[in-house]
C-alpha cells in the first residue's frame, strides 16, 4: 500500500513539473514574439514619424512642436491632395506620436478630405482638441464621436456640412466646447447633443439653419454660451431653448427675427446677455423679456423698430447696457425706461440711441437730465451722439396751402398780361426775384445736447416759429440761415397774388 502511494505522489509531482516547464517555454515564446513585434513597430514609427514625413508625395503633412518620437503634443496637418481615404498608409504614421493632445486638420484642395479619420482619433488616447477645417463631410453621422473619453474640444468650420444625425454627438463626458461654424446646416433636430455632462460652448453661427425645433437643446443643462449668428431663423417659441437654465450668453444676431413674443426668454433664468442685433424686428410684446432678471446686456441695434411698449423693460430690471441704435423710434419716454433709470446713473452702464427717428420734443428732456447725473463717461459720449427733428408738417401744410393758392390764380387768371411774364422780365435786376424751380430738401436734424429745453415742445404744442430761430441750437440756426434764400423764392408769388387782386 506505501508504495501505491508513493507512486502516486511521484506521478503528481511530475505532472506538475511538466506543467511548469510548458508554461515557461510559452512564457519565453510570447515574450519573444512581443520583442520581435515591438522592434518591427518601433521600426515602422522610425520610418514613418508623423512630424518628419519626407515623401513630397504623400498626401498629408504635420507639422509638430517636437519631432522625437512619441514627444509630439501638438500635430498642425495639411491635406494636400485629393482621393485619400480612410486604408491609405499615411494614417499608420499616427502610431509614431501617440501623446497628441491637439490635432488639427486644414484641407488645401476642395473634396481631398470626405471623411472624419476615426480610426486614428480613437488610437491617441490623450487627444483633448481635435480641428477640422474646410473638409467635404456633407453629414455627421449618428454616435460618430462615440466613447472619445477624453476630448475636450471639437471644432468643424467649412465643410459642407449640411445635416447633423440624432446623436451624432453622443456619450462624450468630457467635451467642453463644440463648433460647427460656416457649414450649410438648415436644421436642429431633438437629441441631436445628448449624453454631453460638461459642454458649455456651443457655436452653430454662419449656417442656414431656419428651423430650431422645440426642445432641440434640451439635453445641455450646463451650457453656458450659445452661437446661432447669421443663420436664417425666422421664429422662436418658449420652448426652442428648454432646458438651458444655466445660459448666460445667447448671440442671436444677423437672423431674420420679425418679432418676439411674451415669455420666449422664460425658460433662460441666469441669461446675462442677449444679442438680436441686425435682424428684422418690428414688434416686441411687451412680456417678451420677462424672466431675464439677471440680464444686463440687451442689444438689438440694427433693426426696423419704430416703438417700445412702456412695460418691455419691466422684467430687466438689472439691464446695465442697451443699445437701440440703428432702429426707426420716433421716441423713447422716461416711462418705458423708468424700471433701468436708476442703473443707468452708475458708472458702468451704457445706453445706445443714435441713428433713430427721433422728433425733438418734451419726451426726451429726460436724456439731458440723465446726462448731467450719470457717472457712466460712455453714457454722456453716447448721448451726445443722439440726434432729432423737428416736427415741421404744420408749418408745411401752410406753405403749401399758399402754393395751391397761386396755381389757382395761374388757372384763372389766364388772360392777363401780366401772369404771361415771367419773373426774369418783371424783376431783370434783382437776383432775389430769379424763379428757382429747385426743390429745398434741408435736413431739420439737430444733436439732441445742443438744443435748449425751452425749444422742446410737447406733442400737439405749436413748434417756435422761424423768426425765433435764435432759441434754438447753433445747428438749427445755420438751418434757417441756410434756407433764407428759398423762403424769399415764395416773396414773387405774393407779389403775383397782389397784382392779381389790383387787376381784377
Amino acid at each position: 500500500m506505501p508504495d501505491k502511494e508513493l507512486v502516486v505522489k511521484y506521478l503528481l509531482l511530475t505532472l506538475a513539473l511538466t506543467s511548469f516547464h510548458i508554461s515557461y517555454t510559452e512564457s519565453r515564446l510570447n515574450e519573444k514574439r512581443r520583442d520581435k513585434t515591438d522592434r518591427r513597430h518601433h521600426s515602422v514609427q522610425v520610418k514613418d514619424n508623423l512630424c518628419e514625413i519626407a515623401n513630397r508625395e504623400s498626401k498629408v503633412h504635420c507639422y509638430c512642436e517636437r519631432t522625437e518620437i512619441n514627444t509630439a503634443t501638438r500635430a498642425d496637418c495639411w491635406v494636400f491632395n485629393g482621393g485619400i481615404d480612410e486604408s491609405d498608409p499615411i494614417w499608420a504614421s499616427f502610431n509614431s506620436q501617440m501623446y497628441l493632445e491637439r490635432l488639427t486638420f486644414n484641407v488645401r484642395s476642395d473634396g481631398a478630405l470626405t471623411f472624419i479619420p476615426l480610426a486614428v482619433i480613437h488610437r491617441l488616447k490623450r487627444l483633448q482638441k481635435l480641428h477640422i477645417h474646410y473638409a467635404t463631410l456633407n453629414k455627421i453621422e449618428k454616435k460618430t464621436f462615440t466613447n472619445l473619453t477624453s476630448i475636450k474640444e471639437i471644432t468643424l468650420m467649412n465643410n459642407k456640412i449640411t445635416k447633423l444625425d440624432i446623436s451624432a454627438f453622443k456619450g462624450l463626458p468630457a467635451l467642453v466646447n463644440i463648433t460647427i461654424k460656416e457649414n450649410k446646416i438648415t436644421e436642429i433636430q431633438r437629441d441631436i447633443f445628448v449624453e454631453l455632462p460638461s459642454l458649455k460652448y456651443l457655436d452653430l453661427s454662419f449656417n442656414s439653419i431656419n428651423l430650431a425645433h422645440d426642445g432641440c437643446f434640451e439635453h445641455l443643462s450646463i451650457l453656458n454660451d450659445l452661437v446661432l449668428e447669421a443663420n436664417l431663423i425666422t421664429v422662436l417659441t418658449r420652448d426652442t431653448f428648454r432646458g438651458l437654465a444655466n445660459l448666460t450668453r445667447l448671440d442671436l444676431r444677423s437672423n431674420k427675427l420679425s418679432m418676439i413674443g411674451d415669455l420666449t426668454f422664460t425658460e433662460l433664468w441666469n441669461l446675462n446677455e442677449l444679442l438680436l442685433d441686425n435682424n428684422e424686428l418690428k414688434y416686441l410684446s411687451e412680456r417678451a423679456f420677462d424672466g431675464l432678471a439677471l440680464l444686463e446686456k440687451l442689444s438689438m441695434t440694427g433693426n426696423q423698430l419704430q416703438s417700445i411698449n412702456e412695460g418691455l423693460l419691466e422684467g430687466v430690471r438689472g439691464l446695465k447696457l442697451l443699445d437701440l441704435r440703428n432702429n426707426e423710434l420716433k421716441t423713447f419716454s422716461l416711462e418705458t425706461v423708468k424700471p433701468i433709470f436708476e442703473n443707468l446713473k452708475d458708472k458702468s452702464s451704457v445706453l445706445y440711441l443714435s441713428g433713430n427717428n427721433f422728433i425733438c420734443d418734451c419726451q426726451l428732456i429726460w436724456l439731458l437730465t440723465l446726462r448731467n447725473e450719470t457717472k457712466s463717461e460712455p453714457l454722456k459720449l453716447a448721448l451726445n451722439t443722439i440726434t432729432c427733428t423737428f416736427d415741421r408738417n404744420e408749418e408745411l401744410k401752410e406753405e403749401q396751402d399758399v402754393k395751391d393758392k397761386v396755381e389757382k390764380v395761374f388757372e384763372l387768371g389766364t388772360n392777363g398780361d401780366v401772369f404771361q411774364q415771367t419773373d426774369d422780365e418783371l424783376y431783370p435786376d434783382n437776383p432775389l426775384y430769379k424763379l428757382d424751380t429747385t426743390e429745398k430738401t434741408a435736413s431739420n436734424e439737430v444733436v439732441l445736447v445742443d438744443v435748449p429745453i425751452d425749444s422742446l415742445p410737447c406733442p400737439g404744442e405749436k413748434l417756435p416759429k422761424r423768426e425765433d430761430s435764435l432759441m434754438l441750437s447753433s445747428k438749427d440756426e445755420n438751418y434757417w440761415q441756410s434756407n433764407s434764400s428759398s423762403n424769399m423764392t415764395s416773396f414773387p408769388l405774393l407779389i403775383l397774388l397782389l397784382a392779381s387782386y389790383i387787376y381784377h
